[in-house]
């Protein structure tokens, strides 16, 4: 069977997605939160409120495999490389972090663990294991349907009922909350994928793509800019999200042929789309303290978003070039880039 032709453009969004999240965390150690300065609210909340979900999404999206291809050795192959990844890896940047960066205490990780990402994956790639091999085994892609299903409500649930409880210790260590509630756009990726060529018909359709983008610059006036928090609040997010990254989406598949060029810029974009684990880890331990700086330019009036954007753009770059050089330094090394980042062993040449 013929190899599909990668899309160069979903690594290139792959790569935007690590940097909108290396440039929120640069943002929040200089802002002041929330935003009072509505003319860098909309901006910042237009560039950051669907990072986590288009890093989900794209996840999902390569992380899908027809029913038939997961026999025995594939299982084994993806999940040594996943264990190695996203839990080894896990475990020796979490310590790091805590030694570092915490001074040796380690509460952040039933707290607020940087990390959550990798968990949350993680645990999403094992139920989408379970559920295909479910589908294998039956005969019948109901399972996958059921799971979908299930994922689009979980969130609401979840949220309604734990609204006010303090959640234990284990529930937050396994990001309990995290996972709920992008399990939506894992899932949805992994339908993207399923149904691929159905997907690119409706992305291609002009009502489609007018109706995506005028809906998320509408939420993004008229309540990213306000930024209320309310029983709708859930809902609204969650519109925003999808409607972000579908815009997103869009944009980048219509001028897909430009990616494709392999210009120095989508080279660039598809390099850094390869390298996102090795970021996601290596970023946290590089962005300054910045705290000297809240509130200098994001509260009481003016226009200053055109300062804040460059000085953000300018430091997450910087950022994501030392996370890079790192990266390759540590990548000399086969073995730890198996162990850290879960890269293939390179094949012995013929």
């Amino acid at each position: 069977m013929q190899e599909k032709k990668r899309l160069r453009y979903i690594d290139a969004m792959r790569g935007l997605a690590i940097l909108l999240v290396v440039f929120s965390h640069v943002t929040n150690a200089y802002v002041k939160m929330p935003i009072t300065n509505i003319s860098f609210s909309g901006i910042y909340y237009m560039m950051t409120m669907f990072r986590m979900p288009l890093f989900f999404f794209v996840s999902g999206f390569f992380a899908f495999r027809a029913a038939e291809r997961w026999d025995t050795a594939m299982v084994r192959r993806v999940m040594t490389k996943k264990f190695q990844a996203q839990i080894v890896g896990l475990a020796v940047f979490c310590f790091l972090f805590g030694a570092c960066m915490k001074g040796w205490r380690f509460s952040f990780l039933w707290t607020s663990n940087p990390y959550w990402f990798t968990i949350s994956l993680f645990e999403m790639f094992c139920l989408y294991l379970a559920t295909a091999l479910t589908v294998r085994k039956n005969g019948s892609e109901m399972a996958l349907y059921v799971v979908g299903a299930c994922s689009l409500i979980a969130p609401f649930i979840f949220n309604y009922l734990t609204e006010g409880v303090k959640m234990p210790r284990w529930s937050v260590a396994i990001q309990t909350w995290h996972t709920l509630n992008y399990l939506p756009y894992f899932m949805a990726g992994i339908f993207a994928r399923r149904f691929e060529t159905t997907l690119w018909k409706i992305v291609d359709n002009q009502y489609f793509r007018a109706a995506m983008i005028a809906g998320f610059i509408l939420l993004v006036i008229f309540y990213g800019c306000r930024h209320p928090y309310s029983p709708e609040w859930d809902l609204v997010m969650t519109a925003m999200r999808f409607t972000g990254l579908m815009t997103l989406l869009i944009s980048f598949r219509a001028y897909r042929s430009w990616w494709d060029k392999g210009t120095p810029v989508s080279n660039m974009m598809g390099f850094v789309g390869s390298r996102t684990l090795d970021i996601y880890y290596l970023h946290y331990f590089f962005i300054p303290n910045l705290d000297f700086m809240k509130g200098l330019w994001s509260t009481g009036p003016g226009n200053n978003t055109l300062v804040m954007l460059t000085f953000g753009v300018a430091v997450s770059a910087l950022v994501v070039a030392l996370c890079l050089i790192v990266s390759a330094v540590l990548r000399t090394s086969p073995l730890l880039a198996s162990w850290l980042f879960g890269a293939s062993e390179p094949r012995p040449k013929l």
